[in-house]
C-alpha cells in the first residue's frame, strides 16, 4: 500500500509540475515546444513562424517631405534617469542613481537651450516614474509647443521579463501617470530598450498609438506587420549607430564600455545625415540627456546641427508630426 500510494504521488508531482510548467510558458509567450530546443532542431515552419511574427510591410517613405523639403530629420531623448538603472540594468545603488540624476539635473537643461538655440523641436520618450521623480522636466518640455512627449514604459522594465498580463497592466499603470503630468495621452510608443515580447505590438494596437518606434528593419517609416497582419502602426525605424548609448555610455552591468571621442561620433552621424539627405530619407537620432548631456558631447551636438542647418531642405520635426505627415501621404 505504501508503495502504491508513493508511486501515486510522484506521479501526481510530476504530472502538475509539468501542467504548471506549461502554464507558465504560455504566459510568458512560449507554448511551442519548438521555445525549449536548440534552433537548429526546430523545423523550416517553426522558424519561418518565429522570424516572421513581427516584420517590416508597405514602405512609407512619402514621394516628398513638407514644402519640397529634402529631408526629415527628428531628434529624440529618452529621458530614462534612474529607471534606466533600477529597471533594465537592475542596479540601485547611490552612485548609478547619481548617474539617472544627472539626466534630469545637468543634461535637460543643456538639451533645451541647445533646442532653443537652434528653434527646433524634439520628442521625448520618457518612463513614467521619471516623471514622478523628476516632475519639473515635463514643463521644460512643454515650453516649446511643438515639443513632443512619448511613451516609455514604467520604470523602465524589460518587457521580456513580462507574460502578457504584466506588460497590459503595467502600461496601463505607466498611462496613468503619464496623462497626470502631460494632460493627454501619447502618440507614439518606445519599448525599454527597443525590445518587443510577443505580446508587445498587439497591446500598442489595444492602446491606441498611431506609431511605434523601436524597431530596425528600415531607415524610412514603414507599416508594421504582426502575426501575418498590418497593425495600423507607422513604425518610425531606429538604429544603434544613431544612439548615443552605445557609443558613449560606460555600463559595468552589461560589460558595456565605450568612451567614444565626440569627433568619431561626430563623424557618424554627419556621415549618416549625408546619404539620408541624398536619399531624400529620413534620420531619427536617439540621445539620452545623461549621456549626450556632457559638456563635450553637448557641443558636438551643437556642431552636428549647425552642419545640418547649413544645408537647404531639412526638415526639423518630431517623431508625431512625421507619423501623421506619412499617415496622411499614404492615405492610411
Amino acid at each position: 500500500m505504501f508503495s502504491f500510494r508513493l508511486r501515486l504521488g510522484i506521479i501526481l508531482v510530476v504530472f502538475f509540475a509539468c501542467v504548471i510548467g506549461s502554464e507558465l510558458a504560455l504566459a510568458h509567450g512560449g507554448g511551442d515546444p519548438a521555445d525549449e530546443r536548440p534552433i537548429w532542431t526546430w523545423t523550416p515552419e517553426q522558424i519561418i513562424e518565429e522570424v516572421t511574427r513581427v516584420r517590416a510591410g508597405e514602405d512609407l517613405l512619402p514621394k516628398s517631405w513638407p514644402d519640397n523639403k529634402r529631408v526629415a530629420v527628428s531628434f529624440s531623448f529618452d529621458v530614462d534617469t534612474e529607471p534606466v538603472w533600477m529597471g533594465f540594468q537592475e542596479q540601485s545603488s547611490p552612485s548609478y542613481m547619481s548617474r539617472g540624476e544627472y539626466g534630469a539635473r545637468r543634461g535637460m537643461p543643456r538639451v533645451m537651450n541647445l533646442l532653443d538655440k537652434h528653434s527646433i523641436p524634439a520628442s521625448f520618450f520618457i518612463p513614467a516614474m521619471t516623471m514622478e521623480l523628476h516632475p519639473q522636466i515635463i514643463p521644460m518640455i512643454q515650453k516649446n509647443p511643438r515639443n513632443e512627449i512619448g511613451f516609455h514604459s514604467y520604470v523602465h522594465e524589460n518587457p521580456m521579463r513580462l507574460t502578457p498580463s504584466e506588460e497590459r497592466n503595467i502600461y496601463a499603470q505607466a498611462m496613468s501617470i503619464f496623462v497626470k503630468h502631460v494632460g493627454k495621452k501619447p502618440t507614439g510608443f518606445r519599448s525599454a530598450a527597443w525590445d518587443l515580447n510577443k505580446s508587445t505590438v498587439a497591446i500598442v494596437k489595444e492602446m491606441g498609438f498611431i506609431y511605434e518606434s523601436s524597431m530596425m528593419a528600415d531607415d524610412n517609416p514603414y507599416a508594421l506587420i504582426s502575426e501575418g497582419e498590418d497593425t495600423g502602426l507607422i513604425e518610425l525605424p531606429v538604429e544603434w549607430i544613431l544612439d548615443d548609448w552605445p557609443l558613449f555610455q560606460i555600463s559595468w552591468p552589461s560589460k558595456h564600455v565605450a568612451l567614444r571621442n565626440a569627433e568619431d561620433v561626430y563623424s557618424i552621424w554627419k556621415d549618416e545625415f549625408d546619404v539620408a539627405y541624398d536619399e531624400g530619407g529620413m534620420y531619427i537620432l536617439t540621445m539620452h540627456p545623461q549621456v549626450i548631456g556632457h559638456r563635450y558631447r553637448i557641443a558636438m551636438l551643437d556642431k552636428l546641427i549647425t552642419y545640418m542647418k547649413s544645408k537647404p531642405g531639412v526638415w526639423f520635426a518630431t517623431h508625431e508630426e512625421i507619423a501623421f505627415y506619412v499617415k496622411e501621404q499614404a492615405g492610411r
